[in-house]
């Protein structure tokens, strides 16, 4: 895990490159993990694309704020269930993106068109739009999401996990972006859907640190 200092200069960029690439609205989360009863996320109140490290804040898995009384996205459950569930996780973005909500809008599975999409696999949906701000919610949630990077929330949203920010931060621009491509080139006619061995070849290839890093260097330099 980051130091607190290095991980909520880490938030606010990946929450800031995420609202700029049209990912994040007004209502997305990003959340890390610092300790076994501490996270760091963006405050309820904060607008996401002016976002300053002044507006992460530390809540316990409860919600509670350890730091002032700035209060946490009503949704924060999201995120504690899931690292309740996942100790190998420590990162979680939650996003209101355009083209993989068309995808759950429509009962439309998300298919990996995409070389980078391959990434995350068979991603399950959640069907249900209401928001995730109560514990069962959470709790369904995380074990709909099972040991996956990420889920669909129908006519909601995406919830995607890392190991760390920059993981989560790229596993949600790929989602999108095969997401994009599927919707765009099934206006034309049935997209080609990698197979079995390409994906696998993908896995291999592209699911690396420094090809992460790379990705996130990407965003971080449109800043």
């Amino acid at each position: 895990m980051l130091a607190e200092v290095e991980a909520r200069t880490q938030l606010t960029d990946a929450i800031r490159m995420l609202e700029r690439a049209n990912v994040v609205d007004y209502n997305g989360h990003f959340s890390a993990r610092v300790g076994a009863n501490r996270l760091l996320i963006n405050s309820g109140p904060s607008v996401r694309g002016a976002l300053t490290a002044a507006d992460i804040i530390a809540i316990d898995m409860d919600g509670k704020p350890l730091d002032g009384n700035v209060p946490p996205p009503l949704e924060f459950h999201l995120h504690a269930e899931i690292y309740r569930a996942r100790p190998e996780v420590n990162a979680i973005v939650h996003t209101h993106p355009r083209w993989s909500t068309y995808l759950s809008m429509t009962g439309t599975p998300y298919k990996p068109v995409y070389a980078q999409g391959v990434l995350l696999g068979d991603i399950p949906l959640f069907d249900s739009p209401n928001s995730i701000n109560t514990k069962p919610q959470g709790e369904k949630l995380a074990k709909a999401l099972g040991s996956k990077p990420s889920i669909l929330l129908k006519s909601h949203g995406v919830t995607v996990v890392g190991a760390d920010i920059v993981e989560a931060f790229t596993l949600a621009v790929y989602l999108e972006e095969n997401s994009e491509r599927q919707y765009m080139a099934s206006q034309l006619g049935e997209p080609y859907v990698f197979s079995e061995e390409e994906q696998a070849l993908c896995r291999e290839k592209l699911w690396t640190k420094s090809l992460f890093k790379k990705t996130w260097d990407h965003y971080r330099s449109k800043l």
